[in-house]
């Protein structure tokens, strides 16, 4: 295979991807560099050599890419294309999820199957899993929930990481067989175990589902971000394909803690079994944004890949000020100025944003600066009756899913810990769904009196949810969220139709928002300043992007190694997200009542990193 970047030149190289016909291309691209425009022509070259979009995939890791390049892919083709005669966008979970459904009975996972991270400490549901396990743990070190988290944590990194679970350490060992009982009992899988069974199960196949077989092509996009196992089942992929074109960045790899890894696309870039090309030409950032990018680059590689600016011009500054209380004053008169002068139909990537290291530091700017400007974050506080609602649809959706029932089951407080274990013990030995096993307890007198009208209730509810009956569902559905029940048949029958489509997910947003509007995420205003972390921002284009706090208390912070080396990364990607200019502020030091002063090393410090771009940072008096 040929390295083409001699045979393209550097303004060019979307030609590679348009003309690549069979076998795998690999492509190194910057930020800026037109991956995501290299793929839309590619898609655009494939339907005019006569492929069907039925035979192209656009696989990435995360829901927030997959959107980002449905946006472009509406921008380049027009929305009608989209509606009618788009290709496959998936992340490469709901790919994987997909074939599990189709053909998980051949594990034994018959029925609806749930997906969850099982350890996630921000998710009650999560928390529910842990609780119901551990009392089936009979290993004396784990008799807590933060034990079992820990030790399923290892089991997770196994799985992430593309290793047998079984050569864990002889502690973790007889929590395996105990938690896949429970998982199986349930029909669910954990994000992470998720990639390995589909990749088991694929290799499997003598059949394949309709339409996985007609998938010809498939674009593989931040591959940098999959970890071991996701890389693993990617390469499986290949097999079944006559093309495939792999894009990332190892400068922008920002997922270490779910086993990201940027080394393994080095290695594929510098196979011998695949073609390569390499996107040099930034056309998002102004030239002196690519400077001091480039000069940052020099601190993250020994041998960087510079980029090329297509555009004069930008400004990158950086001030840091006696306290945070003028800080923020600069910054309420600066971003004041950048919403003035946004055009009167502006667009998203017009906009302005500011990113933060944490969301800690995220909502104490957002706190300071909402309440003179217009700001928008993507975190929103939950709303409880939204939440029962998504997870009625959710048995709508998986009629008779066992760990959905569970959940609902939370919601009936009568029904005490020890007929959830009781409940449990039914699940595990019988193999039965948990409305079946309440009405075993019902019946051999262990749940009683009120506790057994609620559980009457729970049983009756969640079998109308499954019945998929608009009229049914209404009716027991308007108990739980207090709205009319014909206004909500109506908008169930309209959601009906989206079950088992790609839309499912949007349409379940969308019910959600007209049921229950103050719980809807507000649309995005161009003209508001958006608040992201780092993290968020991978995709983002903005005119301007503000990062302020940018102490070397929180960036770096004290880390060393593989985490100050994905810092780095952090900082290069916020940097890279810009077109036209970038700010970057810290006070000297804070006030009393600042929930961020706090003794922490290097507190009021500028961060190394905006030396290490050559980015000045005097004082602003």
């Amino acid at each position: 295979m040929a390295n083409l970047d001699p045979k393209y030149d550097i303004d060019n190289r979307t030609a590679a991807f348009e003309n690549h016909e069979g076998g795998i291309l690999v492509s190194l691209a910057g930020p800026g560099t037109g991956k995501t425009y290299s793929l839309l022509k590619r898609i655009d070259a494939l339907t005019k050599r006569g492929e069907g979009v039925e035979s192209i995939c656009h696989l990435t890791f995360i829901k927030e890419i997959s959107n980002a390049f449905i946006d472009d892919y509406i921008e380049e083709f027009g929305l009608p294309s989209y509606e009618t005669t788009r290709p496959r966008i998936s992340t490469l979970h709901s790919f994987a999820c997909r074939l599990l459904r189709n053909r998980g009975f051949e594990f034994g996972f018959d029925g609806e199957l749930y997906f969850l991270g099982i350890t996630d400490k921000d998710a009650e549901v999560s928390k529910i899993f842990l609780e119901d396990l551990l009392p089936h743990i009979t290993d004396e070190a784990t008799r807590t929930l933060p034990q079992l988290r820990h030790a399923l944590d290892q089991i997770k990194e196994a799985w992430r990481n593309h290793v047998d679970p079984e050569s864990l350490p002889a502690s973790v060992k007889p929590i395996i067989p105990r938690s896949l009982d429970l998982l199986h009992a349930y029909r669910m899988i954990d994000w992470d175990q998720t990639i390995p069974m589909a990749h088991e199960l694929f290799t499997k196949l003598t059949d394949y589902p309709k339409w996985l077989s007609q998938i010809r092509h498939f674009l593989v996009d931040e591959y940098q971000d999959f970890n071991r196992a996701e890389q693993g089942f990617i390469t499986s992929l290949s097999s079944i394909s006559k093309s495939m074109v792999i894009v990332g960045d190892d400068n922008q790899s920002l997922y270490s803690h779910r086993g990201g890894s940027p080394e393994a696309l080095k290695e594929l870039y510098s196979s011998e079994g695949c073609d390569q090309v390499s996107l040099l030409k930034c056309r998002r950032c102004k030239s002196r944004i690519v400077e001091a990018a480039n000069t940052f680059l020099t601190t993250m590689q020994a041998q960087p890949r510079f980029m090329q600016p297509h555009k004069d011009g930008g400004e990158v500054v950086s001030f840091w000020f006696k306290s945070s209380k003028a800080e923020i004053e600069f910054l309420k008169a600066f971003l004041t100025k950048c919403i003035q002068e946004l055009p009167e139909k502006a667009q998203p990537k017009d906009g302005i944003v500011c990113l933060f290291p944490t969301w800690k530091i995220l909502d104490f700017y957002f706190d300071q600066l909402a309440q003179f400007l217009p700001c928008v974050k993507r975190k929103q506080p939950s709303n409880p009756i939204r939440l029962r609602l998504q997870l009625a649809l959710q048995l709508v959706n998986h009629p008779n899913q066992r760990f959905v029932e569970r959940l609902i089951l939370e919601n009936y407080n009568l029904i005490k810990p020890r007929h959830k274990r009781e409940m449990v013990n039914l699940i595990l030995q019988r193999d039965i769904s948990p409305t079946r096993a309440v009405e075993v307890l019902i019946a051999d007198g262990v749940i009683l009196g009120s506790a057994s009208a609620q559980a009457l209730h729970f049983i009756d509810f969640c079998d109308a949810l499954s019945s998929r009956d608009a009229k049914l569902i209404a009716e027991k559905l308007s108990e739980a969220i207090y709205i009319d029940p014909e206004i909500i048949q109506q908008r169930l029958e309209i959601y009906l139709g989206y079950i088992g489509k790609p839309e499912q997910e949007d349409a379940m947003s969308r019910i959600c928002d007209e049921l229950i509007p103050e719980s809807a995420q507000p649309p995005e205003d161009p003209k508001a300043i958006l608040f992201l972390t780092m993290h968020g921002a991978k995709g983002l284009t903005k005119k301007t992007v503000v990062m302020p706090g940018l102490e070397e208390a929180w960036l770096p912070g004290n880390v060393a190694g593989k985490d100050l080396e994905e810092r780095k990364r952090m900082f290069y990607v916020a940097l890279t997200r810009a077109t036209d200019q970038v700010l970057i502020t810290l006070p000297q030091r804070r006030g009393r009542g600042d929930p961020l002063n706090y003794p922490t090393p290097g507190l009021g410090r500028v961060s190394p990193f905006i030396n290490s771009s050559g980015i000045q940072c005097p004082y602003h008096d």
